[in-house]
């Protein structure tokens, strides 16, 4: 497999976002006091205390408070979260949640899998900000429940206006490095049901040169256009059916050339890139999905039925144009029964088909169908709280697999909670690592994990507090190397020759000191390579991170100040990444109860940091917004 090629096929991943504000001043990723709902732990809605793997939960409203220019700003002020950049805006930006990589996370978008079936991540951009409702985040194994790639978690973005009234708003933001910002948003609902909702959002920068050698290079600019549209009705008290579609355009710059892969990276988005200054990339994504459902007093039934497309043309002044492109198709049935009070039981099929095209040389396969069969049940007694899954996959490229997970809740008392989580998980392998021309291999077996979990949770007011002690044990790990039947060591294939343990606590806390919110977080994480004993790349041993927030009448602030200890660029552990702490300061003005005015400073004291080996990391950065609600 080339490697120029294998650089630029990924360029696209995560890519920036932009968020815009409405008004709530704590940012709370632990709302077990409250009547919050979630979906992603069950696939269907149910009150946040009866959740037993640990979630983090984050509002439109938060989102706004934060003044977020991208989606990583976002996820990098939860409990188990590390997220680095490749250089500024509009570069690949790795998410490692827990130490697992970007691609053993799974990403839904209302539910869908949206994770690509080349690259095996997901490109945040393609989400207009300004239509998210909520963003769900799941720490742990998913897998009996979603299939492959949840081996680390499950993040979902959710853009459904329901329990919503009628809004419509603008937003615009400028900061440093040419960034800007231009969105809309508008939803209704009438009395017989019926909803609407559009957004749409146009964000880019100049940003700055992505690589820090050699040293004069020209700044890597990206831009983004998003738009999106839901529609539904209830058509009577059971039945309800809508119609989401999504379209993203995105260019960017990047610095690319021969990926270097020395080091040992089992982990694309974390390669290294010798510079090449005019490297681009265009990248379009559509997604559609139309939902049923049935809802009455004991069953709920929903079947969700999806296409996803994304494609990506790369090229630069050494390589011509190059488009990759796949496409989706899936459909998901789901059924819930609630026996009585106490014990609910559901399950449901799923099948996705997944198509590739290259248009520089054909994939020696470019389709591939995946069939599953899964079931649920909870079942509360007493002051216990049991929660199970099982599931199987049938896929025509690399075979079965079987997961499950097993989870149990003691309460302690009213307000403390014990809970231990078990189960397996699975990452396939892409299509990349099966087939691409010339460096795929077709033999290859899924990642797979075991992994325990030990928590307690504390809910006191006005204090809460959790602590949680995790081990997961990866095998089959992909890692690329050199081919060793090609003398010219251009080309690359993988095979599964790695092992790893992630093992660690994640510890928090949330209160008030008078008026000020406070929420605390520390993470310990070992991450270990199991065949040389070294720690794997860029994991941090040792992170924490304090968020506050204030409110007072017209005013509001929020501050973040997150720490990430020292961690490795190779997998020998010869390169160190020194830590740095950054803080980021923003403040909103509410001048009526439609217009609000927000200034933020990211790396308020300027720090000098690296972020990842060999590129370049943002200095204090301005950024002034507005919003105007109607």
């Amino acid at each position: 497999m080339k490697k120029t090629l294998l650089a630029a096929s990924i360029m696209s991943l995560c890519t920036p976002l932009s968020f815009s504000y409405a008004a709530e001043a704590v940012f709370s990723t632990n709302k077990a006091n409250s009547e919050t709902m979630v979906v992603t732990a069950r696939r269907m809605a149910q009150p946040l205390k009866n959740v037993i793997t640990p979630i983090s939960i984050v509002t439109k409203n938060e989102i706004e408070a934060m003044q977020a220019n991208t989606i990583a700003d976002v996820l990098q002020r939860l409990p188990g979260v590390k997220v680095i950049s490749s250089g500024g805006p509009g570069q690949i930006t790795s998410v490692y949640l827990r130490g697992s990589a970007s691609n053993q996370i799974l990403i839904l978008l209302n539910g869908v899998r949206i994770n690509s079936a080349t690259a095996g991540g997901a490109d945040f951009s393609q989400v207009p900000l300004t239509a998210i409702s909520k963003i769900e985040l799941i720490r742990g194994s998913r897998a009996a429940q979603y299939g492959s790639d949840a081996i680390g978690g499950v993040l979902n973005i959710i853009t459904s206006i329901e329990g919503q009234g009628n809004s419509a708003q603008v937003t615009t933001g400028i900061g440093s490095h040419g960034y800007h910002q231009l969105g809309a948003s508008a939803q209704g609902i009438n009395d017989d049901g019926a909803w609407i909702k559009v957004a749409t959002d146009v964000n880019g920068a100049d940003g700055f040169s992505a690589m820090t050698e050699p040293a004069d290079q020209d700044s890597d600019s990206y831009s983004n256009q998003n738009s999106y549209i839901e529609i539904g009705t209830h058509l009577d008290n059971h039945w309800k059916i809508s119609l989401q579609g999504l379209l993203h355009n995105g260019e960017s710059d990047f610095d690319n050339g021969e990926s270097d892969f020395d080091n040992g990276y089992t982990d694309f988005s974390t390669g290294q890139y010798v510079n090449n200054p005019n490297a681009k990339s265009k990248a379009r994504q559509y997604s559609i999905a139309g939902k049923t459902e049935y809802t009455n007093q004991d069953y709920f039934s929903e079947l969700t039925v999806a296409q996803n497309q994304d494609k990506l043309d790369t090229g630069d002044d050494n390589t011509p144009v190059s488009t990759i492109k796949s496409d989706r198709i899936s459909v998901n049935w789901f059924n819930h029964y609630q026996i009585n009070g106490n014990w609910g039981v559901g399950g449901g099929v799923e099948w996705y088909r997944d198509n590739v095209d290259n248009s520089s040389s054909s994939y020696t396969k470019d389709e591939r169908d995946n069939k599953a069969i899964y079931g649920t049940s909870s079942l509360k007694i007493a002051d216990w709280l049991f929660d199970g899954s099982i599931r199987t996959d049938d896929n025509d490229s690399y075979g079965r697999n079987n997961t499950w997970q097993a989870g149990v809740a003691y309460e302690l008392t009213s307000n403390l909670t014990l809970s231990t989580n078990v189960g397996t998980a699975f990452r396939a392998p892409t299509f990349n690592d099966l087939y691409y021309p010339g460096g795929g291999n077709p033999n290859l077996k899924p990642e797979e994990s075991t992994s325990y979990e030990l928590g307690i949770r504390g809910d006191y007011q006005p204090i809460n507090w959790y602590f949680n002690g995790y081990h997961n044990k990866l095998n089959n790990l992909i890692a690329w190397a050199p081919d060793p039947t090609d003398s010219t060591g251009t080309n690359w294939m993988p095979s599964n020759v790695d092992k790893a343990t992630l093992q660690g606590i994640e510890i928090g806390t949330e209160f008030h000191t008078w008026a000020l919110f406070h929420d605390i977080s520390y993470d310990y994480l070992d991450s270990e390579d199991k065949k040389t004993g070294k720690q794997l790349i860029y994991r941090s041993k040792h992170s924490a991170k304090w968020n506050v927030g204030y409110t007072a009448d017209i005013w509001q602030l929020d501050m973040t100040a997150i720490y990430y200890g020292q961690s490795y660029s190779d997998a020998n552990n010869t390169q160190k990444v020194e830590a740095y702490t950054l803080v980021d300061l923003g403040t909103s003005y509410f001048v009526t109860d439609q217009l609000t005015l927000r200034v933020k400073v990211t790396n308020l004291f300027n720090k000098s940091y690296v972020s990842k080996a060999n590129y370049n990391s943002a200095e204090r950065e301005f950024y002034l917004n507005a919003a105007y609600q109607f």
